[in-house]
C-alpha cells in the first residue's frame, strides 16, 4: 500500500537502537512531506502574526537534526562518526537569536529546492551515524550528564512538533487541496 509519497515500513520486532533509527526516518520523512510541494512564496510567507514562517521552521529543524543527530550522536564518545553538514546560523536558533535577527517578511529565505537539498544532506549523514548505533552507545554521556539517547529523542520529537506547526501554517495559507496530508510511514 502506498500512502503519500512513501510506502509504509514495518516496525515489527523493534529494539531500542532500531526505534531510534525509525524515529529519525519518520522525522525526516514527515518534515520533507510537510513542505516539498510548496512554492517559495508559501514557505517565505508569514500568515500568523508573531510566528515564524515555514522556511524558518524547516531550517531551524534541520539545524537541530544536524546538531543532535550528527554532532551529538556522532561525537567521539558515542559513535565516532562526527560530521555536521550545515553551517550553524544563529538566525535559525530560537534561543540564541538576537531580537533584531528574528525573521521578518522583508528577509530572504532559502528556496524549497535549497531546503530539500539541505534535508537530504543532513538525513544522509544522520542515517549513517545511527545506522549501527548500539544500546551501549545510546547510553553514553554526551554532556550535562545527558545520555546520547536524550539527544536522539529530543531532536526526533522536536522535529515532529515543528512538522505540526508547518501543517498548521499550510492550512492558514489555504493550502488544503487534500492532495497532501500528514501520513504514517511506519506500521
Amino acid at each position: 500500500m502506498l500512502d503519500g509519497r512513501h510506502r509504509p515500513k514495518s516496525a515489527k520486532s523493534t529494539g531500542f537502537p532500531e526505534a531510534i533509527r525509525i524515529g529519525f526516518d519518520e522525522a525526516f520523512t514527515a518534515l520533507e512531506e510537510s513542505f516539498c510541494d510548496l512554492d517559495d512564496s508559501h514557505v517565505s510567507a508569514f500568515p500568523i502574526r508573531h510566528r515564524n514562517n515555514i522556511a524558518w521552521i524547516v531550517m531551524h529543524t534541520l539545524q537541530n537534526l544536524d546538531r543532535y543527530g550528527n554532532q551529538a550522536l556522532g561525537a567521539a564518545e558515542v559513535t565516532g562518526k562526527f560530521q555536521t553538514v550545515l553551517e550553524r546560523q544563529e538566525r535559525y536558533d530560537l534561543w540564541d537569536c538576537a531580537v533584531e535577527d528574528k525573521p521578518t517578511s522583508g528577509d530572504t529565505f532559502p528556496t524549497v529546492e535549497e531546503m530539500l537539498k539541505h534535508l537530504e544532506a543532513v538525513r544522509d549523514q544522520v542515517t549513517d551515524v545511527v545506522s549501527e548505533i548500539t544500546t551501549k552507545e545510546l547510553g553514553r554521556l554526551i554532556g550535562n550528564g545527558r545520555q546520547a539517547s536524550d539527544a536522539a529523542m529530543r531532536t526526533i520529537w522536536h522535529t515532529m512538533a515543528h512538522v505540526r506547526q508547518i501543517w498548521l501554517l499550510r492550512g492558514t495559507l489555504g493550502i488544503i487541496d487534500g492532495e497532501w496530508w500528514p501520513r504514517q510511514h511506519w506500521a
